[in-house]
């Protein structure tokens, strides 16, 4: 049975994958976009593009009305240059508006798209299970993120329908290209990787995915989903590897002799200014986490993998599709 959802941040490298699969497989789609978005690509997929902004609750409501379902993936991410007003009205009062708008039409669900950044698995438990840290990272980023997955959790013990999906590290194609290669995009370092122009990278193991496996995750935890549950989004666990090496392999399928070297985490100035607080945190807490010891679960075992039947590709396939798609849209020759 065909439904229309409502896809926020649909531009976004996730978003656009998620609202190209539900296309394809006969759902209506209606994107929430800024008038500045680039939104050509997504109207060429057939995708009704309703012209607002996630932090106007007006437009919220007016894009959600109509709509059977809601997947939320607008999100300011992490960068060098952060202020947090920005990040609580996009993030936290964005998050607010969605769930607000679906408990007003009474929308069958929502799948709000978070971060992995804020769970402490130094108890043992995996990151599905695990509680919220009680002393996070402060980035902006991590701050908000996490205040708006407590507020879509707890409007599911409140008995709404409200999934959260927990991506890794997105990389590869996109419909909306420009989007995809953007500043704070994975895709952005991986592209460098393959033009010869990265040397270095700040050292934390990072859990790679393919957009494309984002996005059947999300459609996933849509339709199998229980309300309540959060799911992690993660590439296989053996794919977990750092910036660097994922680089190194970027040039070695792109032909290119060149190793790309980790770089150890410090409070070096220089370090903050290149990478930004949000990546400086997320490698201080991996290093913590390393220290104390465990190893994430076999992807076969782990609730995502039991409850929705998510597998993601390995990191090898997906650098080489994304290689390819990096030569049809013209960025490596």
């Amino acid at each position: 049975m065909t439904q229309t959802v409502l896809v926020t941040g649909a531009t976004g490298l996730a978003g656009a994958n998620i609202s190209k699969q539900l296309v394809e497989r006969g759902d209506t789609v209606r994107a929430l976009a800024r008038a500045t978005a680039d939104t050509g690509p997504l109207a060429a997929l057939g995708v009704e593009i309703v012209t607002g902004d996630v932090t106007d609750a007006d437009a919220v409501m007016r894009a959600t009305r109509g709509c059977d379902a809601a997947i939320h993936c607008a999100a300011l991410l992490g960068g060098a240059s952060q202020d947090l007003a920005d990040f609580e009205a996009v993030n936290v009062q964005g998050t607010k508006n969605v769930l607000d708008a679906a408990e007003a039409v009474d929308l069958r669900r929502v799948v709000a798209v978070s971060t992995g950044t804020f769970f402490d698995t130094t108890g043992g438990l995996d990151r599905e299970d695990a509680p919220v840290s009680e002393n996070p990272s402060r980035d902006p980023y991590t701050v908000t993120k996490m205040a708006a997955f407590l507020d879509a959790m707890a409007r599911a013990e409140k008995g709404r329908d409200v999934v959260s999906t927990h991506p890794g590290a997105i990389f590869g194609p996109s419909p909306v290209a420009s989007n995809a290669l953007g500043r704070t995009s994975f895709n952005r370092v991986l592209l460098s990787a393959a033009r010869g122009r990265i040397e270095r990278y700040l050292k934390f193991p990072v859990s790679w995915v393919f957009g494309e496996d984002i996005a059947r995750g999300c459609i996933l935890a849509l339709d199998k989903g229980v309300s309540g549950e959060r799911y992690m989004l993660d590439g296989r666990p053996e794919d977990v590897v750092s910036t660097a090496d994922a680089c190194t392999r970027m040039c070695r399928l792109a032909g290119l002799d060149r190793v790309v070297v980790d770089v150890e985490p410090s409070d070096d100035p220089e370090l903050l200014a290149v990478f930004g607080p949000t990546l400086i945190a997320i490698a201080a807490k991996a290093e913590k986490a390393a220290r104390a010891g465990g190893e994430r679960k076999k992807l076969e075992d782990s609730k995502t993998h039991q409850r929705l039947g998510y597998r993601p590709i390995t990191l090898d396939e997906g650098l080489g599709r994304t290689l390819q798609w990096f030569r049809d849209v013209g960025k490596v020759g």
